[in-house]
Order: C-alpha cells, then sequence, then structure tokens
C-alpha cells in the first residue's frame, strides 16, 4: 500500500518480502502435495515438469528481489547508496516474475490440453495462448532491459544516459497490453475448463468440485489485473524510483504465485480421495466396475506440439472419488464423441 505521508521514509520493503514469502510458503505446500498425489496415481507428465520449473523460476526471483530490499529497494532514494544497482536488482527480479507465471501458465494449458483437449479447435487456440504467452512476456521483459543503454534505467532520470533512453511510456504502455493478455489467458482458462467439466456426465457433487478446482485460475486473473493497474506509476517513478514500483512488484509475485498455486490445488484431489476411500463409504459399485473410456479413445492424447497429457483414464482417476462411479454418457464436440 502507498506509504502516508508520516511514514514516507519507512522502508516498504519489509512488508513487500512478508507479503512475498507468505505466497512462497503456499506455494512450496501445494506444489509438493501435487507431486505427492502424482505419484500416488503413478503419472509424471510434462505440465508437472514446467510447473516445477516455474516455481523454480518464481523462487530465484524472491531470492533476487530479497537482495534488493536489503540494499535498499523500498526505502526512499535518498537513502540509498547505489541506486542503479538496486534498479538492477528489481529488474531482474521482475524478469524471473514474469518467466514463472509464463511457465506455470503454459503448464496449466498442457494439463487441460492432456485431459480436456478433445477438439483440433480447442488444441489450436490454446496452443495460440501458449506462443502467445511466451512472445508477449519476453518483448516486456526485453523492453526492461533495452530501454537504456547499458544497465542505465528509464525511470533514473539523473542518470548519465538518461537522455537516451526511450520514452517511459513505451513501457507503461506495452505493459497494460501484456497484464490485459495475461489476464485474458486466465480467463479463457478458467472458462474453457469450467464449460468442458460442465459437460462430463458426473454426480452433481463431483462436477461442481471439478468446476470449482479447475475455474479456481480466476484469482489469478484478478491479481493480473491489480498488477496492470499498478502500471501507472511507471509513467511517473523518476521522483522516487527505489520506492515507486513496491505494489507493482508485489502484485507482479502475487499474480505469478497464484498461477502456481490455482494450477496445482486440482491435482491434488488425489490424496483427499484416498482419506476418503479409508473411511469405506461406499456408493453404488465398485470402483473396477466404472465404465472406461470405449472404442476410439486413447490413453493418452498426443498434441501436434509433442505433449503428452495425463490421459483420460487416469483423468476419471482424479476427478471422483473411489467410491462413486462415473455415469456412462457422451461428451459430442463438433470433431469427435468420447463415451465417459
Amino acid at each position: 500500500m502507498p506509504a502516508s505521508e508520516g511514514s514516507s521514509s519507512k522502508s516498504l520493503g519489509p512488508h513487500l518480502l512478508r507479503d512475498v514469502w507468505a505466497f512462497v510458503g503456499v506455494s512450496i505446500v501445494v506444489v509438493f502435495l501435487r507431486i505427492l498425489a502424482r505419484g500416488r496415481i503413478k503419472k509424471f507428465s510434462w505440465d508437472d515438469v514446467l510447473m516445477g520449473f516455474a516455481l523454480v523460476l518464481a523462487l530465484v526471483g524472491s531470492a533476487i528481489l530479497t537482495i534488493a530490499v536489503q540494499k535498499g529497494y523500498g526505502s526512499p532514494i535518498a537513502q540509498v547508496s547505489d541506486a542503479s544497482m538496486v534498479i538492477l536488482y528489481d529488474y531482474i527480479a521482475q524478469t524471473f516474475g514474469i518467466a514463472g507465471g509464463v511457465a506455470g501458465r503454459v503448464a496449466f494449458v498442457v494439463f487441460i490440453l492432456g485431459i480436456l483437449g478433445v477438439n483440433k479447435r480447442d488444441r489450436i487456440i490454446l496452443w495460440a495462448f501458449v506462443g502467445g504467452q511466451v512472445v508477449i512476456n519476453l518483448l516486456f521483459i526485453l523492453i526492461i532491459f533495452l530501454q537504456c543503454p547499458g544497465h542505465a534505467s528509464a525511470i533514473l532520470s539523473h542518470s548519465d544516459d538518461a537522455d537516451k533512453c526511450w520514452d517511459l511510456r513505451v513501457q507503461t504502455y506495452y505493459g497494460y497490453f501484456q497484464g490485459a493478455f495475461n489476464s485474458a489467458t486466465d480467463l479463457y482458462l478458467a472458462a474453457f475448463s469450467t464449460y468442458v467439466s460442465w459437460n462430463l456426465n458426473l454426480k452433481w457433487r463431483v462436477k461442481i468440485g471439478l468446476i470449482m478446482l479447475l475455474g479456481l485460475g480466476i484469482f489469478a486473473m484478478v491479481a493480473s489485473i491489480i498488477k496492470t493497474v499498478q502500471l501507472h506509476i511507471l509513467s511517473n517513478a523518476n521522483n522516487n524510483p527505489t520506492r515507486a514500483t513496491v505494489d507493482l512488484e508485489r502484485w507482479l509475485y502475487i499474480e505469478t504465485y497464484l498461477v502456481i498455486i490455482t494450477a496445482s490445488i486440482p491435482l491434488i484431489r488425489p490424496l483427499f480421495r484416498s482419506k476418503t476411500a479409508g473411511h469405506g463409504i461406499s456408493y453404488g459399485q465398485p470402483s473396477h466396475s466404472r465404465s472406461r473410456f470405449t472404442s476410439g479413445t486413447r490413453e493418452s492424447t498426443h498434441m501436434g506440439m509433442g505433449a503428452v497429457g495425463i490421459g483420460r483414464r487416469n483423468f476419471s482417476k482424479m476427478v471422483s472419488d473411489d467410491n462413486i462411479p462415473l455415469r456412462k454418457a457422451s461428451i459430442r464436440t463438433k470433431a469427435d464423441s468420447v463415451e465417459v
């Protein structure tokens, strides 16, 4: 939050790190549970590797941000001995934060493609979002480092090379576009997952639970919108560049960790399912007699770019309780029909 006049000389760094590392802790726990759950069904896929990579990127960025705060980030520039170095740390932290969010979204797309991508049109759209995520966010990172010669900062107005820097509105306006695209990606992934899940003929309790789990990305979208709004500060950040962007950095990392958390929570369901099964509650026929995907359905879906998903049979194991059978139904699209 913006500092009040009475606290204008107080560093905002400690509060920033408190918020960021709180999300770090939650993210580590959720990803760890995800790994345990995938081990339970003995199925690890590329989405797990990508999500682990996303977490590593975010953790590295959080560590760099911590160093930046120790060197004065979050404090008024008059109290910082080497403002250029602090801003450079900030830029590097932003880079890892942005990259972590991209990797997390790509991991969720690969997961969706593996279990729900039954339609060629849907696969094309999802891969288009993947390409857009990589290209659009990479360009934003390049703008951060190329907007000034060497390592000078465009928001450090008294820098020796400040007169050679791009107009600050370049990063600001492109940042609006980048943030809007990230928010749109989160919204589409949540809406698409909800739509497909709604058409699965599962017991209502299971269906609603699945929709809620796969739609959690809406929280990442909200964080992305808030972060995007914070970009307006870049146009006026040269007055206090080591302090002005603290809220922007905070919401960047909240967004990234929410992507990781919300994309991983749906996969930890097998852990809770096993706990329910252990109580001996039985509903209907035993799990070995459930209807399976029938002829014409492959065990896993192979995408045009080589991604291999969890497979529909393993998906049925993930979303349904061991003692709650899936009811036989068909999911029809323009491309094909799949029986559950």
